[in-house]
């Protein structure tokens, strides 16, 4: 079961020191605009331990009592401090002390703790969404699940087919590890007691889609890509590759993800994973080549032999030896002098050491 918190410090924001605390922990430490943070601690161990050291932290260098969520969900936490009323007690506990104020949202009562919060409060939707919803008769997040998700739909655009959920509680946006900024992880969840490789697959490609959105914000590139695997709470798995040139793309992210799944020997089925993006750093941007061809002048065959290497490189690691290229100057200049390369041109071809690669 996921478990995830939602801290909002009484400062402006949550202060450095504090994040390096949470890093302790986990590697899913998503901070916010609005300063407020989000942490997965699901299978990191005693969380109240862990509550207790974060607001010691945040008390010590604040002197200020924070406001913390614990709950299943990213949605259930976050409305859990920001609703103005609360429901019965026996869908939460809220403690009060010195350093912070905390509230648990209990496991299998998100749907009825949600079901009371008016529509102006639920961080879902935006208060003209709000007044949309209302305008169709609508006032509590409750009555929002017996209305036909087609009709959600039609108010809201595609918003419309989330909120179906998420006002059950249900909320699949996983919290990302954006801290330290050197590093990005995304988790991985899998079915209990099963392990279907078709839909991690289908995970891993999504995940990659994310963090190529995440890179391009920064404009940046990572040369390191990391995969864990846990079972039983405890590290099952582990590999790192490091990459010849910054990764950002997401099919090349995802090719060298499912490298790394494919060479583990899994003899537990896995509860949980996670990626990571290390070492990022801003892209190399050179000199425009005036020799060089523009993106859309390049052909399928040299996009198909790039894929071929790629994929030759992760079945047969550090045994891929290529030549050196020939440029695209040279291949220019050598139109206007033909003995300019002595008659020898093109590319060395790739070749495998010690082995025999049939076709």
């Amino acid at each position: 079961m996921r478990r995830i918190i939602y801290f909002r410090p009484a400062a402006q924001e949550v202060v450095k020191e504090v994040l390096d605390e949470c890093s302790l922990y986990t590697p899913l430490v998503e901070p916010q605009e609005d300063g407020s943070l989000y942490c997965d601690l699901s299978g990191c161990g005693p969380i109240i331990d862990i509550l207790r050291a974060i607001v010691k932290k945040n008390y010590q260098l604040t002197g200020q009592r924070a406001r913390i969520s614990l709950a299943s969900s990213r949605i259930v936490a976050e409305n859990a401090l920001k609703r103005s009323g609360l429901p019965g007690k026996k869908l939460y506990r809220c403690i009060k002390r010195r350093e912070a104020q905390f509230m648990e949202v209990f496991p299998g009562q998100e749907e009825e703790f949600m079901a009371s919060i008016p529509l102006e409060e639920f961080t879902a939707i935006t208060a003209q969404e709000s007044k949309k919803l209302k305008r169709a008769g609508l006032s509590k997040v409750g009555e929002l699940k017996a209305i036909p998700v087609s009709r959600l739909v039609s108010l809201l655009g595609e918003k419309g087919m989330s909120l179906a959920r998420q006002c059950q509680g249900i909320d699949d946006r996983p919290v990302l590890g954006l801290y330290p900024p050197q590093v990005i992880s995304y988790p991985l969840f899998f079915d209990e007691g099963s392990f279907n490789r078709v839909f991690t697959d289908i995970q891993i490609k999504e995940a990659c889609e994310v963090l190529h959105t995440l890179l391009g914000k920064r404009n940046s590139g990572c040369r390191i890509v990391g995969l864990e695997i846990k079972a039983a709470g405890k590290t099952m798995m582990k590999s790192e590759k490091r990459l010849k040139n910054q990764g950002y793309r997401a099919e090349f992210l995802a090719a060298a993800i499912t490298g790394m799944l494919d060479k583990m020997e899994l003899s537990h089925i896995p509860e949980d994973g996670t990626i990571t993006l290390g070492e990022i750093s801003s892209l190399d941007w050179q000199e425009q080549d005036l020799f060089y061809f523009f993106p859309c002048e390049r052909n399928d065959i040299s996009l198909r032999i790039e894929k071929v290497i790629e994929k030759l490189e992760s079945r047969f690691p550090g045994k891929i030896l290529l030549g050196q290229e020939e440029s695209r100057r040279e291949k220019i200049l050598s139109y206007f002098d033909p003995w300019r390369l002595n008659g020898k041109r093109g590319q060395v071809p790739v070749s495998l050491e010690n082995e025999n690669v049939s076709s």
